[in-house]
């Protein structure tokens, strides 16, 4: 099985550094943006397994990034985890109304959001399990 794509988008380098790491440590090919405006375009020629998208950052923010894309007929990969330090109900309804996206509120460790995508990653299959063995 090939390894699972992982887009982590964050204007904070140091922290797609420490997260990048930490997937490519567990057997993840990860790729980093620094922005929406540069995930779009990643987006758009890539197919990834997971995202992990900051909200709050320049030239085009996670909410924008995900209208974008919606607007493009896009889909976000399916297991989507927007990381924010804002925890407003405005927020969580955002999200939630993305097909089988997260809010994940700050700080989290990169071990947690690893385990919280792995989980993910594994829901479907268990599932597509399940229903062979029914």
């Amino acid at each position: 099985m090939d390894s699972p794509r992982v887009l982590i988008v964050d204007d904070d380098s140091s922290v797609a550094r420490v997260l990048a790491r930490t997937f490519e440590r567990s057997g993840f090919l990860v790729t980093t943006a620094p922005d929406g405006e540069w995930a779009f375009s990643l987006l758009s020629e890539q197919t990834f397994d997971a995202l992990i998208c900051d909200i709050q950052m320049p030239r085009l923010d996670g909410r924008q990034l995900c209208h974008r894309l919606a607007a493009n007929g896009m889909r976000l990969p399916a297991t989507t985890l927007i990381v924010t330090s804002r925890s407003e109900e405005r927020e969580r309804a955002w999200v939630a109304a993305l097909p089988g996206a997260r809010l994940v509120e700050k700080p989290i460790g990169p071990k947690h959001l690893l385990r919280i995508v792995r989980e993910q990653l594994l829901e479907p299959a268990r599932e597509e399990g399940q229903r062979r063995a029914a």
